[in-house]
């Protein structure tokens, strides 16, 4: 899991040192309803509250590092991703940041004056290390353009009438054996 992270945060180095967008993030369905990509408005709820009719369809989190980390920045980003798996509600469940050391490999040229006025130029090498603030945002992509077809979370997931009765059998007074 270390290794993952260090390797996530090389990679939003690099791209910072390229000049690149750190701004990134994912949406994956979780839900049993797919719907196409949603061009509408998109209201946002907090801290799990979306509305009574509202259908999951999955996790969302967007993530940015440095000064494209803040609120400003990312709550469009979470209501974009929201929008692509064909949410129209957007609950945001949590804001979090971390500071990370990214090691770095420093090479520093110099020069110097050597035997007879001549300028002699060296190079040093060593390591440094850069602390990155990486910011995320996480929560729920839902819809109210469609009805919930799955039965609430509080009621007991029961087969229906007709396929709870056991199939009849005789008993042995019924069949005259005794």
């Amino acid at each position: 899991m270390a290794s993952v992270t260090a390797s996530t945060t090389l990679a939003i180095a690099a791209l910072m040192i390229g000049g690149c967008s750190s701004v990134g993030g994912s949406a994956v369905r979780t839900g049993s309803v797919q719907l196409p990509a949603y061009a509408g408005p998109v209201a946002i709820y907090a801290a799990n509250k979306p509305p009574a009719n509202a259908v999951d369809l999955g996790i969302v989190e967007v993530h940015a590092t440095q000064q494209e980390a803040t609120v400003d920045t990312l709550l469009p980003q979470f209501v974009r991703k929201v929008a692509e798996i064909g949410g129209n509600v957007a609950v945001v469940d949590g804001v979090r940041a971390r500071f990370e050391l990214v090691g770095r490999t420093q090479v520093e040229t110099f020069y110097y004056t050597c035997g007879l006025g001549a300028t002699c130029a060296g190079q040093r090498v060593y390591a440094a290390n850069d602390e990155l603030m990486l910011v995320s945002m996480f929560g729920h992509a839902f819809t109210t353009r469609v009805e919930a077809a799955v039965p609430p979370s509080s009621a007991p997931l029961m087969p229906p009438e007709e396929s709870q009765e056991s199939p009849a059998v005789e008993s042995p007074s019924e069949s005259g054996g005794m």
